[in-house]
């Protein structure tokens, strides 16, 4: 029993940890971010040009979802490590404050990739461990809801709490601090404001829980089948 608590156990957080980057990954396409800004109303926004463009760009652009998405989408490919620092129009619309914090963001999720790989790893080895117990289906099925449940809990408090602890994740993630920009001057701000972020951990927490409670539902659909069938010796 007590290895079968520590299967159990290791296998919730490998699980959890693998899920929900992937589910990170999952949530950083355009049709997320154009569902959030429908939703919430934020289908426009406007830039203000740096002081030092201003005379080519004007003071301010009109940004529609279509250019937003186009943004989001540079980012994105950028930070995943599959583009390189987005390109820009004639007026550059981030400061270097912000490209050097996206380059940071970048480097963490290089990391978060990397660890979430590893834990897919060690979440099948403990899987394939407790084959050889005849346990597998009972270390997913409890795994799995063990999983649900810890992300369950920091779910809520993101809810009551969400500000303190994304003020949180950024002074671990980023000690250097390059991470505070005024949102009457930072695009970066602009473009993914409040709303964005606050929605995309929702979508991922919930993600994660519906696809954790499917796969312990579906190990313990397998377990009744396996009880419920006798096979004669030969």
């Amino acid at each position: 029993m007590r290895s079968h608590g520590v299967d159990v156990a290791i296998f919730a957080i490998a699980f959890a940890l693998a899920g929900l980057v992937a589910l990170a990954l999952v949530w950083s396409g355009d049709w997320a971010y154009a569902m959030l800004a429908s939703a919430t109303g934020n289908t426009h926004a406007t830039f203000v040009a740096p002081p030092e463009a201003r005379d080519v760009c004007g003071p301010e652009l009109a940004m529609d979802l279509s250019r937003l998405l186009e943004w989001h989408r540079h980012w994105v490919a950028y930070v995943i490590g599959i583009a390189g620092v987005p390109p820009g129009p004639a007026c550059s619309l981030f400061s270097s404050d912000e490209y050097r914090h996206m380059a940071d963001v970048r480097n963490v999720f290089t990391g978060a990739e990397l660890i979430g790989g590893l834990a897919a790893v060690i979440a099948a080895y403990r899987v394939w461990r407790g084959r050889r117990r005849g346990a597998a289906l009972r270390v997913v099925r409890d795994g799995a809801l063990l999983a649900a449940g810890l992300v369950a809990i920091v779910g809520v408090v993101a809810v009551l709490a969400f500000e303190p602890l994304f003020l949180l994740f950024h002074q671990v993630f980023f000690p250097q601090g390059n991470f505070l920009f005024d949102p009457a001057t930072s695009n970066l701000v602009r473009l993914y404001p409040e709303w964005y972020w606050q929605g995309i951990t929702a979508g991922v927490g919930v993600s994660f829980i519906a696809l954790a409670l499917v796969a312990a539902a579906g190990a313990q659909v397998a377990l009744r089948r396996a009880s419920t069938t006798y096979t004669r010796a030969a």
